[in-house]
């Protein structure tokens, strides 16, 4: 119901009813008025598709694991860069 209420949504709307009515009213040519109708449904398309690409790219995580150690603990930093196995 959110994406029904978002300003993206609602401003296509807005265009392909004016567009609709723009037509049965006579205002424009109708093949005008039904790329008009496909151009609104079109860029509310693409817009939601770069917001969602945009969402996704700013909430990727990066880790990083930092050891020090000492020549002689050799066995713990080995222990400690290893890949984890589930159930350990």
């Amino acid at each position: 119901m959110q994406k029904f209420m978002s300003r993206k949504f609602l401003l296509s709307a807005a265009a392909f009813l004016a567009a609709f009515f723009t037509g049965v009213a006579g205002v424009f040519p109708p093949e005008w008025c039904a790329v008009g109708m496909a151009l609104s449904a079109g860029i509310y398309a693409a817009s939601e598709a770069y917001v969602d690409g945009q969402a996704a790219k700013s909430t990727q995580t990066i880790s990083t694991t930092s050891v020090t150690a000492t020549s002689t603990s050799q066995k713990v930093v080995e222990k400690a860069l290893a890949p984890e196995k589930e159930g350990e």
